[in-house]
């Protein structure tokens, strides 16, 4: 699984990388969420939960820039021809859906998966995007102990990864947020080799809007989109 994500926190410097458009009305929806968020109270009832939370749940990297499930980041998704950010949570909660357990992972979609799992099947085709991020976190076993290590590719100074995405709101109407998953696939053997089983997919950049307009793709144009990965080697570092 892919633990966490190192984001580029500078979202003027992805925006004129990705071509993408940034939305000031998008960031004032995240602002008015997050402000809706430090009423612990009326957020249990609201997201349905079965305990108060102890703190706000709409969370944002801090400056390491550090990307965990539950966290809310930049993603790049197509609306009416063009590229646009959306600030969505790193773990899917599906449309009209209580959340998900915590020990189910569904911020990770493997792509031999994604038509079999409830929660990736409906988004499949339907939903798309693309995840910016600098480089990602695995728990590996290393000398018997669980070790943290953080993989990123040698020749690039950011890379992307295929995401599949879902909408939820409050019965009330007054919270409402977008979640995404990041596909995986097998690792390549660098990966491999330092003792984990999964690597988020690296699409080719000439993919990208092919990968993000799915009604003008059949399935199998998907699944050629993501097995045919930008070619790059990772290049790893123990980070705990």
């Amino acid at each position: 699984m892919c633990f966490s994500v190192q984001v580029e926190k500078n979202q003027l410097k992805l925006a004129k990388r990705f071509k993408a458009e940034v939305s000031a009305a998008e960031d004032k929806a995240f602002r008015e969420l997050k402000a809706r968020g430090d009423d612990l109270d009326y957020v249990k009832q609201a997201l349905w939960l079965a305990r108060r939370p102890s703190t706000n749940p709409f969370k944002e990297p801090g400056d390491d820039g550090r990307v965990f499930p539950g966290y809310f980041t930049w993603v790049i998704v197509h609306e009416k021809g063009r590229r646009v950010f959306k600030k969505m949570r790193y773990r899917v909660r599906p449309h009209g859906a209580p959340e998900i357990p915590s020990k189910f992972n569904v911020f990770n979609a493997r792509i031999d998966a994604i038509e079999k799992r409830k929660t990736w099947k409906g988004l499949f085709m339907r939903n798309h995007a693309l995840v910016p991020f600098v480089r990602f976190y695995e728990w590996v076993e290393h000398d018997g102990k669980k070790k943290l290590i953080t993989f990123a590719p040698e020749n690039k100074d950011i890379m992307w990864a295929p995401g599949l995405w879902d909408h939820w709101e409050s019965k009330d109407g007054k919270i409402s947020f977008s979640s995404f998953a990041i596909i995986t696939d097998d690792p390549p053997p660098e990966v491999a080799e330092m003792g984990h089983d999964r690597c988020p997919i690296f699409l080719q950049e000439s993919a990208i809007d092919e990968w993000l307009t799915p009604a003008k793709k059949s399935k199998a144009d998907m699944y050629e989109i993501l097995k045919t990965k930008e070619e790059v080697t990772y290049k790893n570092m123990w980070a705990a």
